[in-house]
């Protein structure tokens, strides 16, 4: 499919009916699907759900029986979610400054629990980002205390990276594992700084001001899976590509209100294809490019479902971090709505292998 094509105005008016679709009913109907763009034409992405708390998970059998009479079960929900990372394995980790520790919702046992059991509450005063590493350790960055604090994946603690000595304060984190090292976000200092895996310095990348390789409050990175690094630059409305040894390669985006604008920039993230997903805070919305920058779709819109009541797929207020699995499952916390929504991304070979009945393939995916 040409990117011309892809652009059309077409493509945002129709994103936009599927988010308001979505708006209609107090609960989405599990049979009901909801597509980016919205068929007939070939989607791109796929709401599949939204979770705040234990409840938020599909009841069976008895359990499903005795929700009908006496209601969900009152437990611990998101508050402040700030950053999400998902291990590839069932298990989702929601950095939430409000509940001062990280939410772990487990998919597959559906059940909620908080990274570090008992202690949490002590390990963590403002955790801010989250992440993991293949070989299934978490590293949660704390803004307050100034450290990495790295867990098992059954949430044991296992070592702390004081980044004090390099960073004024943490933000987001990227593991560049090829190369044994982490990319750390430094909003105050506006700038990029780069540790080995023990926290040691090996370099710092930009400085404040608006010119090529330049910051004005950074606040998340990612890599492609060229090694490339990918900073979201939130007070210049753009996103910055360096090589790997941090020299500028590229940039993109402007200020504005239209569907491929940005006003305050929150997460960044690649699919497998290396599309760059950029969720915009105060446009409330999720916004595609092509690794080059080209516009691809905007997906959501302002919509609250906490005063509303309704699921509305897709429709956010102020979306913040956002994490996309080696399956293509993209994770973007919903920040004023108190929960985390999940998609999928629709490569053409997931389609040939999940084909979507009455879809008739043509043309290519995105480029």
């Amino acid at each position: 499919m040409k990117i011309h094509r892809f652009i059309s105005k077409f493509v945002v008016v129709a994103a936009m009916a599927a988010f308001f679709a979505g708006c209609a009913g107090q609960q989405v109907k599990s049979e009901q699907r909801f597509f980016w763009p919205p068929l007939p034409e070939r989607p791109r992405l796929e709401w599949l759900g939204a979770y705040s708390n234990q409840n938020d998970f599909p009841k069976e059998g008895f359990a499903a029986f005795m929700e009908k009479i006496v209601g969900g079960e009152e437990g611990m929900s998101l508050t402040k979610p700030v950053d999400i990372y998902s291990d590839g394995k069932g298990k989702v980790f929601v950095a939430d400054p409000g509940l001062q520790g990280v939410m772990v919702f487990d998919m597959k046992e559906r059940q909620v629990a908080m990274l570090g059991g008992e202690n949490a509450s002590i390990q963590f005063t403002s955790p801010v980002a989250v992440t993991g590493d293949s070989k299934g350790l978490i590293y949660v960055s704390d803004s307050n205390k100034g450290r990495i604090l790295i867990f098992d994946s059954d949430g044991t603690p296992r070592r702390v990276v004081d980044t004090k000595p390099h960073v004024t304060r943490n933000g987001s984190v990227a593991l560049d594992e090829k190369r044994q090292r982490m990319l750390v976000v430094d909003t105050r200092e506006h700038r990029l700084v780069v540790l080995d895996m023990q926290g040691n310095l090996i370099t710092t990348i930009g400085k404040r001001g608006g010119g090529d390789g330049e910051f004005n409050f950074p606040v998340a990175v990612t890599l492609n899976h060229q090694g490339e690094i990918i900073v979201a630059d939130a007070m210049n409305a753009r996103i910055q590509i360096f090589d790997s040894d941090g020299k500028f390669l590229r940039k993109f985006g402007q200020r504005g209100d239209g569907p491929a604008d940005f006003q305050i920039i929150k997460g960044v993230a690649v699919d497998s294809e290396d599309h760059i997903y950029v969720t915009e805070g105060k446009g409330h919305k999720l916004v595609i490019f092509g690794t080059n920058g080209e516009y691809l779709l905007t997906v959501g819109g302002l919509y609250s479902s906490i005063t509303s009541g309704k699921q509305a797929p897709g429709g956010f207020v102020i979306p913040q971090g956002i994490y996309i699995d080696d399956k293509d499952f993209v994770y973007v916390v919903d920040q004023l709505n108190r929960r985390f929504q999940v998609f999928q991304y629709f490569s053409d070979a997931f389609l040939a292998r999940n084909p979507i009945p009455g879809l008739r393939m043509e043309g290519e995916g995105l480029k």
